[in-house]
């Protein structure tokens, strides 16, 4: 008797261990980046997955694919929204792909400095990831993209300047439009491409952000760059929504509380910092950088509600009172 109360014993022992956290089945997450290695983006997502795997006792480990190695943002976006790859960072703009209203962070000459933008945009973060939530993905948190400015031979800093000239443009029309406004001609130039259209003539003016300006080899074809800020756009890491459901209730808490470890404005701050300095370092290499005065700069912003209200027009009702909560946000942050 004493024996057989000890097997019992000593099996309820063994199947409370088999069941405790410390010997549960790792959970792999596959995490896709365009962000290119040995750039600020991976150190990063780098810090993420570490500090993932720490507050989940090792229960939940990402293993970030750089490069587009599992494919284009514009193709790797819908297998995450299917659940075929759990999670990514990507840009607004191919969020804004699937869901139009997604683009209303990123609208041109918005924010006023980056400390601003922090602030509206954890203002919003709850909202946009609700509006994002039919898409079948949940928003955990911002990344960083980076500032749009313009690049080619000369300086651009009027829109005049830009009026019949070609434009690289990405395959989004939101943002074309805004060029097409100014009487420029957006012309389809994938990133790879950039600067070999630019050399060859194809495009005379391409917006890109700074890291990509040095780093991607356009610095080399088009030596100036016009610091027009004309956006901040933000990114968003996203997870898949049944991915997300499918953790347990412990490993949640311990991505959120990965996140909260280094919140989305100290990356911000360290990002664009980055960003400086990679401005820096394209002045040391030859680069001239063309800085438009307050009054030239303002001309890029006559007309911008008219530009708002294009954009509006193909958003949901939800969309429409984001954007309200987007300029509430703005002008409870810039007081």
């Amino acid at each position: 008797m004493l024996n057989k109360q000890k097997l019992i014993a000593n099996l309820v022992v063994t199947a409370g261990l088999s069941m405790s956290p410390a010997f549960a089945e790792t959970q792999s997450l596959r995490l896709a980046t365009a962000a290119p290695p040995n750039t600020i983006w991976q150190q990063q997502l780098d810090q993420f997955a570490a500090d993932v795997a720490e507050e989940t006792a090792g229960n939940v480990k990402i293993e970030v694919f750089y490069n587009s190695q599992l494919g284009a943002e514009q193709a790797v976006l819908p297998q995450v929204m299917r659940g075929r790859i759990d999670m990514g960072a990507f840009s607004v703009a191919s969020l804004a792909d699937q869901l139009p209203e997604a683009y209303l962070v990123s609208m041109l000459f918005f924010y006023d400095d980056v400390a601003s933008r922090s602030c509206i945009l954890d203002t919003v973060r709850e909202d946009y990831r609700s509006m994002l939530a039919p898409t079948g993905v949940r928003v955990l948190d911002w990344t960083e993209v980076g500032t749009g400015q313009l690049a080619g031979a000369e300086p651009f800093l009027t829109p005049d300047t830009v009026s019949g000239r070609r434009i690289g443009a990405a395959a989004n029309p939101i943002s074309n439009a805004y060029w097409e406004k100014l009487g420029g001609f957006p012309t389809m130039t994938p990133a790879s491409e950039a600067a070999s259209n630019l050399s060859t003539g194809l495009i005379d003016v391409y917006p890109t952000i700074p890291v990509f300006y040095v780093f991607g080899g356009i610095a080399q074809v088009a030596p100036v760059l016009t610091r027009l800020d004309y956006v901040m756009s933000p990114a968003a890491m996203v997870i898949n929504q049944g991915v997300w459901d499918s953790l347990s209730d412990e490993d949640r808490a311990g991505i959120n509380r990965a996140l909260a470890r280094h919140p989305s404005t100290e990356r911000s701050a360290a990002f664009f910092a980055f960003e400086e300095a990679v401005l820096g370092m394209a002045q040391e290499k030859g680069v001239k950088i063309e800085v438009p005065t307050d009054e030239q700069r303002a001309q890029w912003s006559v007309g911008i509600e008219d530009y708002y209200d294009q954009v509006l027009a193909n958003v949901s009702d939800e969309g429409h009172a984001f954007w309200e909560k987007m300029k509430a946000a703005r002008q409870a942050c810039t007081q």
